[in-house]
């Protein structure tokens, strides 16, 4: 039984991997493959709540230190 990295799950859920990765996962699921079904169920899982996030915007504070933290290592 192949085994998928998570990359290549999320590629899929993403519909962004290549045909062939595509139809192995296709495959392997069409077979029954449990685990790879409730990895990919938790992978929807957590997609979905990140979209359900409400992000903060980064302090200016924040914003002011990475700059400068940039600006220091081309220096």
């Amino acid at each position: 039984m192949e085994t998928f990295k998570e990359e290549d799950l999320l590629l899929y859920l993403y519909k962004e991997c290549p045909k062939a990765t595509t139809d192995a996962i296709e495959t392997a699921l069409d077979q029954g493959n449990y685990a790879l079904e409730e990895q990919l169920k938790m992978l929807r899982r957590s997609i979905a709540q990140l979209g359900a996030l409400q992000l903060k915007r980064p302090s200016l504070f924040s914003l002011t230190a990475v700059k400068k933290y940039a600006k220091k290592g081309v220096d």
